[in-house]
């Protein structure tokens, strides 16, 4: 059963919400105000998405239900679910995607949403009114068994602040014996808080790394006087060829590691 994302208000809002943490956590204050407005406008009490999105917290954060009184619980949230004013709900949600993608990007809909499940089986609960009854039953069942159940606790991303990365850059530096470079702290930040974005940050971050530092080693190489030199001539190729090995490679801390080294390697051979 398809479930259109893009269509679930809760799904957005959990969207902007780790894209804001995101922001915060890299100290993107510009990105972090944009965002910021964006939930105040279009969530603001009274709106139609604060309405919408009241009703699927409210499903969420019920546990522990009879059966009985789950399912007339879900009953009276579809009816309050039907009684928004669906047109002026649609339209709102055409003006959030639309200032998505061009204050931010189309990438915030790729975020990992921890309980996207839970909220997709609530969307296709309150959304669809064209099941067949198998599917609708089957939606219903599912829904049904979350408000039953005790919420088993989650793994919760842990806020990143200043105290937590000086830790985690001082361990670091303890172990590789160094002290870490600007782009070697932009690596570090990119891959201690990858785990909240699926990776999509740090891939993007590694996308350009990569290239500068490949651009780097190939200008070194191109000079008429390091080029007489045949033993670093080898040793650069093997270099650019591990850097090229990385597309096919999964991310990994063994790769942010070769990178690091890579970095100093290139600002040692240019100075």
């Amino acid at each position: 059963m398809k479930h259109n994302k893009k269509r679930n208000t809760a799904f957005l809002y959990e969207c902007l919400v780790k894209e804001l943490t995101k922001a915060v956590v890299r100290k993107q204050n510009g990105k972090k105000q944009n965002i910021l407005a964006i939930i105040k406008e279009n969530f603001k009490n009274g709106s139609a998405l604060k309405a919408e999105l009241d009703i699927y917290k409210c499903i969420l954060e019920s546990n522990k239900l009879s059966k009985d009184f789950a399912k007339r619980f879900l009953f009276e949230s579809k009816v309050d679910f039907d009684n928004l004013d669906r047109k002026a709900v649609f339209n709102a949600q055409t003006k959030l995607l639309k200032q998505i993608n061009e204050t931010l990007s189309n990438e915030v809909f790729a975020n990992f949403i921890a309980n996207y499940k839970d909220l997709a089986s609530i969307g296709q609960y309150l959304q669809d009114n064209t099941m067949k009854a198998k599917s609708r039953l089957l939606i219903e069942s599912r829904v049904v068994g979350l408000l039953t159940s005790e919420k088993k606790e989650e793994v919760q991303m842990k806020h990143i602040d200043n105290l937590t990365y000086k830790t985690f850059t001082e361990k670091f530096n303890q172990t590789y014996g160094r002290t870490l470079r600007q782009e070697q702290k932009d690596l570090l930040m990119n891959y201690i808080v990858s785990f909240s974005d699926n990776g999509l940050g740090l891939k993007t971050f590694l996308n350009e790394e990569i290239s500068r530092l490949k651009s780097g080693l190939m200008s070194y190489t191109n000079n008429k006087q390091n080029s007489k030199n045949s033993a670093v001539l080898a040793k650069t190729e093997q270099v650019l060829s591990k850097l090229d090995s990385f597309k096919n490679t999964p991310i990994s801390e063994n790769m942010v590691k070769d990178i690091f080294y890579i970095q100093d390697l290139l600002v040692e051979i240019v100075e």
